[in-house]
């Protein structure tokens, strides 16, 4: 339809925004840029149109599905890794390179709220397992967290 984001044209605007502000060596002015820039690109999805009326293989339909499934996923990325101020796992923060149980030991969660607009909020990790390891769970001493030393 005239005047709508092409699918591909919004999709590589995401892909860019995510590999240039929100890779594996994060800092907090790149992932403030790219939560700002996934916010614009979320903002664009109500423009976004498909072209292809096609009842076949309809490729265009597709690849805007995909695309309704990955800029949420996006949004709730970033949104989540400029908030946490520790490096931990595979994602170095290079403003806060320590791991910090005590304040981050916790899950990002996030709402939508409307067009792609994300609420960040946070849960406990349950520290108990559900099965003891007498009982043929896993020994929480095996899994449990340590400093990264690689």
């Amino acid at each position: 339809a005239k005047g709508h984001t092409p699918t591909a044209a919004l999709r590589l605007e995401m892909q860019q925004t995510m590999q240039k502000d929100a890779a594996v060596f994060r800092a907090s002015d790149t992932l403030k840029n790219g939560k700002d820039g996934m916010d614009d690109v979320a903002s664009k999805w109500t423009d976004v149109g498909v072209t292809d009326r096609s009842l076949v293989w309809n490729s265009d339909l597709m690849e805007t599905l995909e695309l309704a499934n990955l800029i949420p996923n996006a949004v709730a990325t970033i949104t989540a890794a400029e908030a946490r101020q520790e490096s931990r796992g595979a994602h170095a923060h290079e403003d806060f390179p320590e791991r910090d149980d005590e304040n981050w030991r916790k899950h990002s969660l996030i709402w939508f709220n409307g067009e792609n607009k994300a609420d960040l909020g946070f849960r406990g990790v349950h520290m108990q397992p559900l099965t003891s390891h007498n009982d043929g769970g896993i020994d929480p001493k095996r899994i449990a967290p340590k400093q990264r030393t690689f």
